[in-house]
């Protein structure tokens, strides 16, 4: 199972051996949407049972690296705030605005409330 990047879409191919061409031949089974990727009814009929948990693997995979590197793009994001100040950054400054009080949003559903993780900071630098 092979899983290609293109610029709005994950392609989602499976590679068969093909006895009559002596080479591995390709299909593409389905597209996921990089902006909200899930597995469509189209893409769970065209997969095998394992394809199914390869492609859910490959999601969960993506999900952990985008919250592994969030503080690291967050910095990256401050440092670009500070040395432009034209138009495009204004445009830029509101979808992240949305996006970051989503982020709070969800992280107070969870659980993680700026209280609640002041304290648990504070218990942590405090010597037992």
């Amino acid at each position: 199972m092979q899983f290609r990047e293109r610029r709005r879409v994950i392609q989602v191919i499976r590679t068969t051996y093909d006895p009559t061409l002596k080479r591995g031949r390709s299909t593409l089974l389905g597209t996921l949407d990089k902006a909200a990727p899930a597995i469509t009814d189209a893409l769970r009929i065209a997969c095998t049972a394992d394809e199914l948990e390869e492609v859910k693997r490959f999601l969960d995979g993506r999900h952990a690296v985008g919250a592994d590197t969030l503080p690291e793009q967050m910095r990256k994001a401050a440092a670009y705030f500070r040395s432009h100040h034209d138009a495009a950054a204004l445009t830029f400054a509101a979808e992240v605005r949305g996006a970051w009080d989503e982020l709070k949003e969800a992280m107070r559903e969870a659980g993680f409330s700026k209280e609640k993780l002041r304290k648990a900071a504070k218990a942590l630098k405090e010597p037992a």
